[in-house]
């Protein structure tokens, strides 16, 4: 692979939701994703569009790794899900040392008399903790879908009720408008959320992915907010300048809105639009040298080609939807911080035993998607 090439890569979560994964492969094709334990939560439709690592090990540590969550899962039935995230806030409280998670030591003396050497129990740390990451935001997924169940239910109740379908189609853009489907209340999508940006990069570390520019997708701005505050911190403690460098790239139309159908058709149509290979092109070299103003123009520039070529394609598709704001696409990529930067600062523990490596001289580049507001 071409070390030019520039791959986007979900971070720090492995759950991707419909309407994220409609808009991401608008803009850009294909995606990575890490593989904790269990394969990335992905829609069936963009699983042959995302590429899945997973960590490189022994089948002592996956056997290791699938007892703690057995444990874990044992101590949740009894429990209850609020008892269980109490238990993880407690285990995994930030900078802790091994010595405080005794429900782990606890388990690994059942199954192995001999213990782990530090990189192995960090990994072991780090795949157990984002697979019940994974398990809870699933979770949060599927009371997400019911919400969206009983919207219908409603809007059927009106249509039973006689609304004609003037007053339907206005209280259905109101709904569509408000209440976007990429912002519910993600509780457990953002709990805990610095241990697994950390936890991900430890497993990042040791896992084989392809050479190249890699940029991190998040699902919404707390995660980047999460990565880049305590680096933020420091610099500002140091006395240094702090440049954020964050820019609004383009705004995707709302691609949830398409039936399955026409989202077929929309991604095909997607895949020839010419704007986007002079837009990637653009990324590569600013990747290159993130600091340099003519390059940061340059993307923004080519990023809203693309932008008016979707709303073009757009109206062939819903153009009477016109007036309703898509989802924002938002990169930050902060001057002169490297991703070794933004991983010491969330977990020096890891960074330190398991070594930064490449990540010393990568840029430290976010893309995350901001969900419509009122038009």
């Amino acid at each position: 692979m071409d070390e030019r090439t520039v791959r986007l890569c979900l971070f720090p979560h492995s759950v991707l939701p419909d309407a994220g994964a409609r808009c991401l492969f608008s803009v850009w094709s294909p995606l990575e994703c890490l593989r904790a334990v269990e394969p990335a939560s992905i829609p069936e439709w963009a699983e042959p569009r995302c590429a899945q690592h997973v960590l490189e090990q022994s089948e002592k540590f996956w056997d290791r790794v699938r007892a703690v969550l057995q444990g874990y899962r044992e101590l949740g039935s009894r429990v209850g899900e609020d008892g269980l995230m109490a238990v993880l806030s407690r285990d995994w409280a930030l900078d802790a040392g091994p010595e405080s998670r005794g429900h782990i030591q606890s388990i690994l003396k059942g199954i192995s008399p001999e213990t782990p050497q530090l990189d192995e129990w960090l990994l072991t740390e780090a795949a157990v903790f984002l697979e019940l990451g994974r398990e809870l935001d699933i979770r949060e997924l599927e009371l997400s879908k019911n919400l969206e169940h009983v919207g219908r239910l409603e809007e059927n109740l009106l249509k039973a009720l006689g609304a004609d379908e003037e007053d339907t189609a206005e209280l259905q853009k109101a709904l569509e408008t408000t209440n976007p489907p990429l912002s519910p209340d993600w509780g457990h999508f953002g709990y805990l959320l610095r241990q697994r940006i950390g936890y991900w990069f430890r497993m990042c570390r040791r896992t084989r992915v392809p050479h190249g520019r890699v940029v991190l997708v998040a699902l919404g701005r707390d995660v980047v907010d999460e990565a880049l505050d305590p680096v933020q911190t420091e610099r500002e403690r140091r006395r240094e300048p702090w440049d954020r460098g964050e820019m609004l790239l383009l705004t995707c139309p709302r691609t949830d809105l398409l039936s399955p159908e026409d989202l077929t058709r929309w991604l095909d149509a997607v895949e020839n639009l010419e704007a986007r290979g002079p837009f990637q092109k653009s990324l590569e070299a600013f990747m290159e040298e993130p600091s340099r103003d003519v390059f940061r123009k340059d993307l923004v520039e080519r990023a809203r080609d693309v932008e008016e070529a979707l709303q073009t394609l757009w109206s062939q598709f819903r153009g009477d939807l016109q007036g309703l704001r898509g989802y924002g696409c938002v990169l930050t990529a902060p001057r002169e911080v490297t991703t070794a930067d933004v991983w010491r600062a969330v977990d020096r523990t890891g960074a330190e035993a398991l070594g930064t490596g490449s990540f010393d001289r990568a840029p430290a580049l976010f893309m995350h998607l901001e969900s419509p507001g009122v038009p």
